[in-house]
């Protein structure tokens, strides 16, 4: 008896957990559309510690995705800020997840990563930095600055 209660109480407990993150995925998955076409940015920590500061330059269609995938640590107090989109008339940020490391080691490095959408032709830039976030803490550490032209 005691046995079905305590499996009924975690059930409903797991329940509105597995609930949320099913959400989170969905999210993720409705902000590119079965037929859009998707490029890809990643680069990862490693790429970073050989040049702190990296520019790309990309071409989008209307209604393309571009997904930015960064390598980040959170520990070591540095942490990706908020995307700076120059017109987000041109390009819009649809979401942001952080991918936990894929190795059980302490201090791995796991990912950030952002999807945009191409809504309208025309040139934005968008700048990432990397820094440690409290008051006198390092700031752009790491940066990037895509240049995009949407046609």
């Amino acid at each position: 008896m005691k046995k079905s209660i305590l499996l009924g109480l975690a059930a409903m407990l797991l329940i509105p957990i597995l609930v949320v993150g099913c959400k989170q995925a969905q999210s993720w998955d409705k902000a590119v559309p079965a037929n859009a076409e998707t490029q890809k940015i990643e680069i990862t920590t490693d790429d970073f510690a050989a040049q702190d500061n990296i520019t790309r330059d990309i071409e989008l269609k209307v209604n393309e995705k571009l997904t930015v995938s960064l390598g980040s640590n959170a520990s070591t107090g540095f942490a990706w800020g908020d995307a700076e989109i120059s017109d987000a008339a041109v390009i819009a940020q649809d979401s942001r997840n952080f991918t936990e490391p894929q190795t059980g080691k302490v201090g791995a490095p796991g990912k950030d990563a952002w999807m945009f959408a191409a809504r309208s032709a025309g040139t934005a830039t968008i700048k990432m930095s990397y820094s440690r976030p409290w008051e006198g803490g390092e700031k752009d550490a790491w940066t990037l600055t895509i240049n995009v032209t949407v046609k």
